[in-house]
């Protein structure tokens, strides 16, 4: 069965950044206005104030037009949740018995440290684990890691964790957001070693092809990353990240292929540069519906150094997400995204094309299309048919966790994509240069900790479908 995209996705697509403005009578707020006499914040038994009021609209002193307030709260709480700090918040004006007004802030925090068990699956996705893997227990890892998403109050995140099974590996990386009185700068550290018995190291037919040798291990790993991060505003973030990684494999597989490395050696050290930017806007960053969101990356691999082959290998990388809310219970989302390298051959260590991350056209799940270049495109339209509001849990003593909730959303989607491949090592890769088009139904459930769960029914061009399962929003 041959599937075409609904053509109504396709006009939408030229709406992407097209939101016609939603006129109201607000005569009777005209000339009204107020000063912030204070702010009050409550339920922030870790998080530092000075965290809080800098995702505020807002200032003590600040005169506000009426009709301006009911944007500006609810966007001040948007900016609060999406901290990831709290599970509820709330905004709202108090007027103070000597006539002044001020505004009154709550908030109920996470649970913030988690000694967390290891249990994942070392895949691309859950799917290709449950049908290509058929479940296997040897692709899983294992072990401990120690979270602190809020470390000292100050919205710092220490990550310490050590794990086995397919990935033998010990991680450290401290993201310190702020360390300037304007809460501007700030500075992220991450280091990690690892080491697999198996890897891929091509795909035939868009399937990945792995070796595997499980009395010995096949390559190590080890990575440094320092960033610099600036925050201008409330909704731009600028990002310089260098980077350095070290990589080695046994000489099997020089027997397999000719450009895992460059120069096809057994070991490569390169350094690597990035500048990333993003903007922001929306409503809840787990599962938007509404506003929008951008990121733009300059990458350099290798720099020309160190190697005895060496390279450079730069790339752009850009995505555009918008998200409209069309009446109470109906939105509707799209997104852009697109990558454009400079260098035709790169090694198969460093490349990656359409199939990883969340990457993919819906439908092609089982899928890698190994390229340089890639455009992509969703859309998807939800229907919100079960929207359970906050529930209290008696039995529950602990605060981060006495209240629930979750929403039930039925979802409409259509995805294009396009890749180019100009690596003549990868055997049929047969989904390169062509339009792939996949469409599909699906229920996502969001609920209580940024919880998603996506079942997806999808077909796609080559008239396969099936049922896929997904952890996080789809765009």
């Amino acid at each position: 069965m041959k599937v075409y995209p609904h053509s109504f996705f396709i006009a939408l697509l030229f709406s992407v950044f097209y939101s016609p403005a939603h006129s109201q009578n607000k005569d009777s707020l005209a000339g009204k206005k107020f000063v912030v006499y204070d702010i009050y914040i409550d339920g922030n038994f870790k998080t530092k104030t000075s965290i809080i009021r800098r995702e505020l609209t807002f200032q003590k002193g600040d005169t506000i037009q009426m009709r301006e307030w009911a944007e500006m709260a609810v966007r001040s709480k948007d900016n609060l949740r999406n901290t990831g700090l709290f599970n509820f918040v709330s905004v709202d004006t108090v007027h103070l018995s000597t006539g002044e007004t001020g505004v009154a802030i709550a908030v109920e925090e996470k649970w913030y440290i988690w000694p967390n068990p290891i249990f994942q699956v070392e895949e691309r996705n859950f799917n290709v684990w449950w049908e290509q893997d058929h479940r296997s227990l040897d692709k899983v890892d294992y072990g401990l890691s120690l979270i602190d998403n809020n470390t000292l109050g100050l919205r710092q995140v220490l990550r310490v964790g050590f794990q086995l099974g397919y990935t033998q590996q010990f991680a450290v990386s401290y993201a310190i957001p702020y360390i300037d009185k304007h809460q501007k700068g700030g500075l992220q550290f991450s280091a990690t070693s690892s080491q697999n018995k198996e890897i891929p190291y091509t795909s035939v037919g868009g399937i990945l092809t792995f070796l595997s040798t499980p009395e010995t291990t096949l390559r190590q790993e080890y990575t440094g990353r320092i960033d610099y991060t600036y925050r201008q505003g409330l909704y731009d973030t600028h990002y310089l990240e260098a980077n350095f990684h070290s990589c080695s494999v046994a000489d099997t597989i020089l027997k397999l292929t000719t450009d895992y490395f460059s120069g096809n050696e057994t070991s490569t050290n390169f350094f690597g540069l990035k500048y990333f930017f993003r903007r922001d806007l929306r409503d809840y960053a787990p599962y938007p519906l509404s506003g929008y969101y951008i990121d733009f990356s300059i990458n350099d691999f290798g720099l020309g150094l160190l190697n005895s082959h060496p390279f450079n290998i730069i790339y752009i990388q850009t995505s555009l997400h918008k998200y409209w809310t069309i009446s109470k219970n109906f939105f509707y989302a799209a997104m852009v995204e697109g990558k454009l390298s400079n260098n035709a051959e790169q090694p198969y260590y460093i490349q990656r094309g359409l199939g990883y991350s969340n990457d993919f056209v819906r439908g092609y799940e089982d899928y890698v299309v190994d390229g340089n270049d890639y455009a992509l495109v969703k859309n998807e339209i939800k229907f919100r048919f079960l929207n359970v509001p906050v529930q209290n849990l008696p039995l529950l003593g602990v605060h981060q966790f006495n209240k629930a909730y979750y929403a039930l959303y039925l979802t409409l989607y259509s995805d294009w994509g396009y890749l180019t491949s100009p690596t003549p090592y990868v055997v049929n890769n047969f989904l390169a240069n062509k339009s792939l088009w996949g469409n599909g139904v699906g229920i996502d459930l969001v609920a209580y900790y940024d919880l998603i769960w996506r079942f997806e029914y999808s077909f796609n061009g080559l008239g396969q479908n099936g049922f896929f399962l997904h952890f996080q929003a789809g765009m």
